[in-house]
């Protein structure tokens, strides 16, 4: 099937490459099918299938931050069918800043993708350690960037 996304235009799609959100997400409760696209290194796009516009910038939080942790209830397990924790990858929207090294990310409430069912939630605990903008680059990192042009 083809789709058209924000970053690349036009794209032939499979189905197998759908990942599922039965309840959307945050603010985009009716978005319930997206792909993931590479973009760099680093980073991919949640686009959705059925809106160009509807597209975040995501990473896999422990590239930035060995130390980050995400302990997921029981209930969200079973929501998302999780049987093992190879099943599961996580995401951390960004949040694109001009200078890049000003980018956060939301540690607070990352994206759980069952890999193997095709589903995923955005996970928002009660309480968490992390912020909602927390700096994707360290001070020392930032500067060595900014001073690279």
């Amino acid at each position: 099937m083809k789709t058209e996304t924000k970053y690349y235009g036009e794209l032939e799609i499979e189905d197998k490459d759908i990942l599922s959100f039965p309840n959307g997400l945050p603010g985009f409760l009716d978005e319930r099918r997206f792909i993931l696209q590479p973009f760099g290194e680093a980073f991919f796009i949640l686009q959705s299938v059925d809106e160009p516009e509807t597209a975040f910038i995501v990473t896999s939080p422990f590239l930035f931050f060995e130390k980050y942790s995400v302990d997921l209830p029981d209930h969200f397990v079973k929501q998302l069918r999780i049987r093992s924790e190879e099943d599961v990858s996580v995401w951390v929207i960004v949040s694109i800043q001009r200078p890049f090294p000003e980018s956060t990310v939301n540690l607070r409430a990352p994206i759980i993708i069952n890999r193997r069912e095709r589903i995923g939630k955005q996970y928002i605990p009660d309480h968490s350690r992390y912020g909602l903008r927390h700096r994707l680059m360290s001070e020392k990192a930032a500067s060595k960037v900014k001073e690279v042009k």
